[in-house]
């Protein structure tokens, strides 16, 4: 049927009969401005599709063809993308809430100020996408192909991106909140000052990576790897580090008060001048750390051990070492007021349960 055959009269009577738009060829149809709701589209071919400024509500399209179709500055809510095909499609300033896309090829398309929430793409080719100053809220993207997609000066509030490889990723002026990004590759990347506050980045690969000044307050970086890596004033206030393996890294006047580090790895490590007030440091392994004029007042290195660690000039005010197990530790000019070392009653309260503990 072509689209001569096909009006938007034929579309509004099809609605009413709650039929689906089936197999019908649509190009040259139409739709800028349009409310469309709650239709049906399957096996409908609509090259170009004009559907700028249009109104979606509950729409489905299921094995559709919509190769460069205009979605921008429309309105979609509800609406589903199952296996359709939308390379090089427009979506520039569209506002999506609870919308899916389900194997949908969505390479080289573009989002340009768009504003996605509470959305998700599963198994979606985003190759060459570009969300370049994009809102991401509350929005998924997993089992997708990323390569090569622009996330410039995008946001990602709580948006889950697991997994995945950003070193093919543009990410300058990237903001994300609150955005779950566990096991993903950021090794060899400029990173600094990329703001990744309160972001999950369990096990995350940060090799050869540069965050000099990126804001990484309250993210959880269990498991993270940061060897080679570059810190320099970077700001993990409150972060969560248990478990992180620092080798080789620069991270001189870090910002980290009340940072967890406990049982986190440390070897060859520049924490000079870094502010870390409060900072707990319990079973951690340091070898060859450096905290000279770093500021550790309240800091806790409870059964912590290692060797060549230096203390020159810091501030150790109410700093906790019990059972503090440190070879060639230098203290030289450090501030230790009220410095507590390790209490014998505490350490038997605690044998057995130091007993309990994986080597």
């Amino acid at each position: 049927m072509s689209a001569a055959a096909i009006s938007w009269d034929d579309v509004a009577y099809l609605q009413r009969l709650g039929r689906p738009l089936h197999g019908v060829d649509l190009d040259g149809l139409d739709g800028t401005g349009r409310t469309l709701d709650k239709l049906v589209l399957n096996q409908v071919t609509w090259r170009g599709a004009r559907l700028r400024g249009s109104r979606l509500q509950h729409v489905t399209f299921v094995d559709c063809d919509l190769r460069e179709a205009d979605f921008g500055d429309a309105a979609l809510e509800g609406c589903s993308f199952t296996r359709c095909r939308l390379p090089g499609s427009c979506w520039e300033g569209a506002s999506l809430q609870q919308c899916a896309f389900a194997l949908t090829d969505l390479s080289a398309s573009a989002w340009t100020k768009a504003e996605i929430a509470l959305s998700a793409f599963t198994q979606a080719d985003l190759r060459g996408a570009v969300f370049a100053h994009a809102v991401l809220h509350r929005t998924v993207a997993t089992q997708c192909e990323l390569a090569g997609l622009g996330l410039a000066h995008a946001t990602l509030a709580q948006a889950v991106i697991p997994e995945a490889d950003f070193r093919t990723i543009d990410v300058r002026g990237l903001v994300a909140q609150a955005a779950v990004l566990q096991g993903s590759r950021f090794d060899g990347m400029d990173l600094r000052g990329l703001v990744l506050q309160r972001c999950l980045l369990e096990s995350a690969n940060f090799t050869d990576a540069r965050l000099d000044g990126a804001d990484l307050r309250e993210a959880n970086l269990r498991k993270a790897v940061l060897a080679r890596t570059s810190l320099r004033e970077a700001k993990l206030d409150s972060a969560l580090l248990l478990e992180s393996q620092w080798i080789d890294v620069d991270a001189a006047g870090l910002a980290c008060a009340g940072a967890l580090f406990q049982s986190a790895d440390l070897q060859r490590v520049s924490l000079a001048g870094a502010q870390a007030t409060g900072s707990v440091w319990d079973h951690a392994r340091l070898v060859d750390v450096d905290f000279d004029q770093a500021v550790l007042a309240y800091a806790r290195f409870d059964h912590a051990a290692g060797e060549c660690v230096r203390f020159r000039h810091a501030r150790l005010d109410h700093a906790s070492f019990h059972n503090t197990r440190f070879a060639d530790v230098d203290m030289h000019a450090a501030h230790t007021r009220r410095m507590r070392g390790t209490s014998s009653p505490r350490l038997v309260a605690e044998a057995r349960a130091l007993a309990l503990e994986t080597p």
